[in-house]
């Protein structure tokens, strides 16, 4: 469990690049439901929230594949609530953390692995999600995703993900960011990308550093 009670907020989907027209697929689009507000006999106060989804060649076999955001709660196993109280913030972070939610990912290709995001209590979800196109040169996409954390922090870790042979998920780098700051325009690479391919399975990265100021790396990609 993360031990600040922070809060974040995604506030634009900024998509990644690449240098090469090859990648210019790699734009992502994301296709949101609108978050329900379900009113019941118990509470007028939930929120369901939105389930992202996003299309891609993810295993490089060159049909498009979609991957589908999945909260569940732990205690049901069931699809659940992101927000269990809209009116009172301090209590909605309690209800999230004891009703033990888990974040996934899953595939529309047959056998694929569930990808489980994470575990930990205080998130209400994925909050950024995003392909990237072929970074590591395997042929299929890789993702990149943000954890909305249920905190009022914008420190957060940017991931990046590519479906092996064998179809199980592979974390293949991440890097620390700041939600508001590393997506202002003039942090962006070229106004427009927290990262981008520079060569063969090599990117550069926008990141947010230790001393609370923005920082460029470079990463090869294995």
């Amino acid at each position: 469990m993360r031990h600040k009670t922070i809060y974040g907020v995604i506030i634009a989907v900024i998509a990644c690049g690449c240098n090469s027209p090859a990648n210019e697929k790699s734009i992502a689009t994301i296709d949101t439901t609108k978050s329900l507000v379900i009113v019941n006999k118990k509470s007028d106060r939930r929120i369901f929230g939105e389930r992202l989804k996003l299309t891609g060649d993810f295993n490089g076999d060159g049909k498009i594949d979609t991957v589908f955001e999945s909260y569940i709660s732990k205690l049901t196993g069931k699809e659940d609530f992101k927000i269990l109280d809209s009116t009172n913030w301090e209590d909605n972070v309690g209800l999230i953390i004891e009703n033990k939610p888990v974040s996934r990912l899953y595939l529309d290709i047959e056998a694929a692995d569930t990808f489980i995001v994470t575990k930990d209590p205080q998130q209400s979800g994925v909050g950024l999600l995003e392909n990237l196109g072929d970074l590591n040169g395997d042929k299929g996409d890789e993702l990149g995703y943000i954890i909305k954390w249920a905190d009022e922090s914008n420190l957060n870790t940017y991931h990046i993900v590519t479906l092996t042979n064998e179809k199980k998920w592979k974390e293949l780098f991440n890097f620390p960011i700041n939600e508001s700051v590393n997506y202002e325009t003039e942090n962006l690479l070229d106004g427009k990308f927290i990262l981008m391919k520079i060569g063969p399975n090599k990117i550069k990265y926008k990141y947010y550093s230790d001393s609370a100021s923005i920082g460029q790396g470079e990463k090869t990609l294995q």
